[in-house]
């Protein structure tokens, strides 16, 4: 049954059917106004901390949020309070985080569990004070050929990739079905490109290869192909996934400053 929850003619109260077993003889009901006004409750208390950032969210235009409070929300809300404050934690170098935006759908820690068994993120405290957060060393980054699927799957702008950040909406992308080169299972991807330029690459789901998930090496090795770097110097900026190309002259500018410094 599709929507948020359903009504189940043998039961007294509303079940999610995303979480219902099947049976023989089962009446559902998704459109009644009992299901109707528990849907809306529902994405009014996932709204009730999420901030108004959809105009500079990375996730405009394919955020699952928009999507569900366009169809199943109210049109207005009714709290007035202070919005909660989450401070973000530097996950790695390719993932950028925005936790005022997270809605604690813990499908980010599920995956790094199940999929990645990469155990080293987890929900920490209680209420309104809960968190997603790293819990066995924060100051280190994460290394997982897996990593940015998480950028994925996660519902809302929360996890977003710093190579793409800013760079173009999904409305003004094109799209085209394509196989990886890099690696040799040959996965089923999406390349996305503005003016003959690629801008991300996605998977495409095929459950025999690669299923939904895509590895860090296929999704940003097309930059080589764009920043060329075999025949350009280029240098890594720290906590950014980009680079800049360096000349002969900077190069020789940069040292002699240092000799001044000296």
């Amino acid at each position: 049954s599709s929507g948020i929850n359903a009504e189940y003619g043998g039961l007294s109260k509303l079940v999610a059917s995303c979480a219902f077993n099947i049976s023989e003889g089962m009446e559902i009901f998704t459109e009644t106004s009992i299901v109707k006004q528990a849907r809306e409750s529902i994405l009014e208390f996932l709204l009730v901390n999420h901030p108004l950032d959809c105009p500079i969210c990375d996730q405009g235009g394919e955020c699952d949020l928009q999507d569900l409070t366009l169809y199943y929300g109210k049109d207005r809300g009714r709290f007035y309070y202070i919005k909660r404050a989450v401070s973000d934690i530097s996950l790695s170098l390719l993932v950028t985080t925005s936790f005022n935006r997270c809605i604690q759908c813990t499908k980010c820690v599920r995956f790094l569990d199940e999929i990645a068994h990469y155990n080293k993120l987890g929900m920490v405290g209680r209420s309104k004070m809960s968190m997603i957060e790293k819990f066995i060393d924060k100051k280190e980054d994460f290394q997982h050929e897996l990593l940015s699927n998480i950028v994925d799957i996660c519902p809302v702008g929360a996890l977003t990739s710093k190579n793409y950040n800013f760079k173009g909406r999904k409305w003004e992308l094109q799209i085209v079905e394509s196989l990886d080169i890099f690696e040799s299972l040959g996965a089923n991807i999406y390349i996305e490109t503005r003016e003959l330029m690629i801008l991300r690459v996605l998977p495409k789901t095929n459950y025999l290869l690669n299923e939904e998930w895509l590895s860090d090496k296929t999704r940003y090795n097309f930059d080589g192909f764009i920043l060329n770097r075999i025949q350009n110097t280029c240098m890594s900026l720290q906590l950014n996934y980009n680079f800049n190309f360096l000349n002969k002259f900077y190069i020789i500018k940069k040292k002699k400053k240092k000799k001044k410094k000296k």
